[in-house]
């Protein structure tokens, strides 16, 4: 019963080391600038795929005018 106990916790421990491993390195290449770019690089091959003819476009040749907003009330002390 102990070498079971035993082996369930050194299996605990090498699944434990594993998970905390995986953070580290996934961190590590979130920060990066080239994992940043590769991951911004496969998301707009997605956006493209989904929506084309939609990304690249100019600018429309009439747009909405801007929306009026109320003026800002400054407060004197």
């Amino acid at each position: 019963m102990q070498k079971l106990i035993n082996g369930l916790a050194c299996l605990t421990f090498l699944l434990t080391i594993g998970a905390i491993g995986s953070a580290y390195f996934g961190y590590k290449y979130i920060t990066s600038p080239e994992g940043q770019e590769k991951i911004k690089k496969q998301i707009m091959n997605e956006l493209k795929g989904n929506m084309p003819g939609l990304i690249n476009k100019e600018l429309p040749e009439f747009t909405q005018p801007a929306l009026p907003t109320k003026p800002e009330k400054i407060i004197g002390l």
